[in-house]
This record gives C-alpha cells, structure tokens and sequence, in this order.
C-alpha cells in the first residue's frame, strides 16, 4: 500500500510541476496574494482551470 501512495504524491507533483509551467506561461505567478509555488495540487488544478475558461 505504501508503493501505491508514493506513485500517487509522485505523479501529483509531476502534474503540479505542469500546472505550474502552464500558469507562468500566462504570465500568472501568484493566486489572492500566494506565490503559485506554495499552492497544493488541487488549488493549482482550479486556478488554471479558471484560467483557461477565460481565454
């Protein structure tokens, strides 16, 4: 179980790591006064959502 848990936090940090390239990429670097880097996984996800939705 604990083989299945790192993969997991792994592949959520790869995906971070992405949202994080695609958000500077638009030239957004900190969501309500946070650093894009401090944001988890989730909060990342809808912040580049939103973000396509407007464009």
């Amino acid at each position: 179980m604990g083989i299945l848990y790192e993969k997991v936090q792994l592949t959520q940090e790869l995906k971070r790591q992405i949202m994080i390239r695609q958000l500077l990429d638009m030239g957004i670097t900190e969501h309500q006064g946070q650093s894009i880097y401090d944001l988890d996984y989730y909060t990342l996800r809808h912040v580049l959502a939103m973000q396509k939705l407007k464009d």
